[in-house]
C-alpha cells in the first residue's frame, strides 16, 4: 500500500481477486440475460439448445453388413420426425411446438415453445436407402441401415511402357 501526500492510502489490487470480480459479474448478466424478471410463472432457460435447432446425440456402429443408428430425440413425437437418406448419407430432423394458454378472471397466460433437430450422418461405405428400417421407443431412434454389397471388381496388371 502507498499514500499521497493528502494521507489518502492507496491499494494495491490483487489480481486474483479481480480476475473473480470479472468473472463472477459476466456471470450475473449472462444468467440474467436468462431470466425473466417479475413474471414468478417463467422458469429460467436450462440452456441455449432451448433457444435452437439442436444437434441430437448419435451413436453409430458399424456392423459387417449394416450400420446401426441410436439418435435421442426426447419430446419428439415420432409422426414428426423425418428420415431421409442417400447413398452415402442419412438426414434425420424433427420439430415440435408447444403451446400452453390459461385463462384467469384477471390474467391470461400464454406461452409457446419451439424445439426442433436436425442431423446429416455420412455413411463410409454405400447404403441401400429403400431399405432402412426404424422404430421409436422411449424417445430414443433406432435405426438399422443395410450396406450395399461390394461388386467385385476385376484386377488387371498394367505393364508399363
Amino acid at each position: 500500500m502507498t499514500s499521497n501526500r493528502l494521507g489518502i492510502t492507496k491499494r494495491k489490487p490483487n489480481f486474483p481477486d479481480a480476475f473473480e470480480d470479472i468473472f463472477e459479474s459476466f456471470r450475473r448478466d449472462v444468467e440474467d440475460a436468462f431470466t425473466f424478471p417479475r413474471w414468478s410463472s417463467f422458469q429460467r432457460l436450462n440452456n441455449l439448445s432451448d433457444l435452437e435447432d439442436r444437434l441430437p446425440l448419435c451413436d453409430m456402429e458399424d456392423l459387417d453388413d449394416r450400420y446401426e443408428l441410436t439418435l435421442e430425440a426426447p419430446g419428439i413425437p415420432k409422426d414428426k420426425i423425418i428420415i431421409k437418406a442417400g447413398t452415402n448419407y442419412i438426414d434425420i430432423s424433427g420439430e415440435q411446438e408447444k403451446k400452453t394458454e390459461e385463462k384467469r378472471k384477471n390474467y391470461l397466460y400464454n406461452e409457446r415453445s419451439y424445439s426442433s433437430l436436425k442431423r446429416r450422418i455420412s455413411t463410409p461405405d454405400e447404403i441401400i436407402p429403400s431399405r432402412i428400417d426404424a422404430k421409436m421407443e422411449n424417445g430414443v431412434v433406432h435405426i438399422q441401415v443395410p450396406k450395399k454389397t461390394p461388386t467385385k471388381t476385376e484386377e488387371t496388371k498394367v505393364e508399363i511402357k
